[in-house]
């Protein structure tokens, strides 16, 4: 009998692997790897994706490209603010312990940052 693949998505991929990133780190490491992917998905890809949209104003599809992007810098908002949160928890829970997270701790952590960063958002 075959194996049997979850399909998921690429933004789930990049919250488990920055909660896997986290759970390594010292306290310091998680704090800066949160901030620095809360900047780069929450600021830095949304105003360049605003700059694209801009850059094809005058085109005959312009309304289609600016609803698309649209979604897109809405989710990448949303990714900021989990992969911030993820680095906050991370940072404090490395600060208090010293052991390594293990895999359903950062199960619960992703489910609870997901949950927490669509309140926020």
């Amino acid at each position: 009998m075959g194996r049997h693949y979850r399909r998921r998505s690429h933004s789930s991929h990049i919250i488990s692997d920055s909660a896997f990133i986290g759970s390594r780190l010292p306290w310091w490491g998680a704090l800066l790897f949160g901030l620095v992917t809360f900047v780069l998905f929450y600021f830095i890809i949304p105003s360049w994706l605003e700059a694209k949209i801009a850059a094809d104003a005058n085109s005959s599809i312009y309304p289609a490209i600016k609803a698309l992007f649209g979604r897109r810098i809405h989710l990448f908002e949303w990714l900021g603010i989990v992969c911030g949160l993820i680095g906050l928890f991370f940072c404090v829970r490395n600060y208090l312990v010293i052991d390594q997270g293990n895999v359903r701790e950062r199960g619960i952590v992703v489910m609870l940052a997901k949950l927490l960063g669509r309140h926020i958002d």
